[in-house]
């Protein structure tokens, strides 16, 4: 039977991530104990995506927030528990960022609106910015800074995400666009969805403001540019993908735009490198 750790990257090279690309470059030790991160909040988010009804969504989360419990008392029995309490140890990870991480997947259980772009920024601070403040630790931060750092650019790929996924989102009754932007730019959300003559104008508005926190992250990840730039090369790779929805005037159908393998392992290595050729 395959180890645990075994068990955590088969389940992360399955999903086909930007995460998983971005970080092929680091120190094993670092690269695995990021994947059980990133396997363990995957795992979490999509059983509760993939359950039929609310009711089972909220008993699939109680179960990974019981794992999570017995994860940090030694006694996990799901094998991605059991490799996310491995890396919690070896790295000092703190359990209150699993549970952030479980309580955005909790907000999905029932649909909701956001009425300005705060509340939106709240949620993505949990489900992403919280997984963003677990890696820096495992790459050996754990300064304000770098927690400024997660949180913007948790909030740049959760928008970008969101940008990405406006045509599924809606068919699963969830929008996650700020109300207060629809009204400024005259839309409801069949408008957005659909072919609604300022759609473009709105959600470019969106893409833009992805950017800025593209922009703030990176004056942030500059402070250690050898040390975070595993994690710059999954900015490039979410950057690289919303300028491609951008171009593709941000489609709603069924099939979501994506970045071909070989192209997000080249920009994750051009994106390596220069973090590691720093000047003196």
């Amino acid at each position: 039977m395959p180890s645990p750790l075994e068990q955590v990257h088969r389940f992360t090279r399955a999903a086909r991530s930007n995460f998983y690309y971005a970080f092929l470059t680091l120190p094993r030790d670092r690269r695995d104990g990021i994947v059980a991160v990133y396997a363990f909040c995957r795992a979490a988010d999509n059983a509760v995506d993939d359950a039929p009804d609310p009711e089972s969504a909220a008993r699939e989360l109680s179960f990974w927030r019981a794992e999570l419990e017995r994860a940090f008392a030694g006694s996990a029995t799901h094998p991605v528990a059991v490799r996310a309490a491995e890396a919690a140890r070896q790295f000092g990870l703190e359990r209150r960022h699993f549970e952030e991480v479980l309580d955005g997947v909790g907000w999905d259980i029932a649909p909701r609106r956001f009425a300005r772009f705060e509340e939106l920024a709240h949620y993505c601070d949990l489900v992403a910015g919280a997984v963003g403040r677990l890696t820096v630790r495992v790459l050996g931060h754990r300064e304000p800074e770098a927690d400024e750092y997660a949180r913007q650019l948790g909030l740049a790929l959760q928008l970008t995400n969101i940008l990405r996924d406006l045509g599924p989102d809606a068919a699963a009754g969830r929008f996650y666009l700020p109300q207060d932007d629809l009204a400024r730019f005259e839309l409801d959300e069949a408008g957005v969805v659909g072919s609604a003559p300022r759609r473009l104008d709105l959600l470019r508005f969106e893409a833009a403001r992805a950017q800025q926190h593209f922009e703030a992250a990176r004056a942030f990840g500059r402070r250690w540019p050898r040390d975070l730039c595993a994690a710059e090369a999954m900015a490039a790779i979410y950057r690289r993908l919303l300028e491609r929805i951008e171009r593709a005037g941000f489609p709603t159908g069924p099939r979501r735009v994506e970045l071909p393998r070989p192209l997000k392992a080249w920009i994750a290595a051009r994106a390596f490198v220069r973090g590691r050729i720093v000047r003196a």
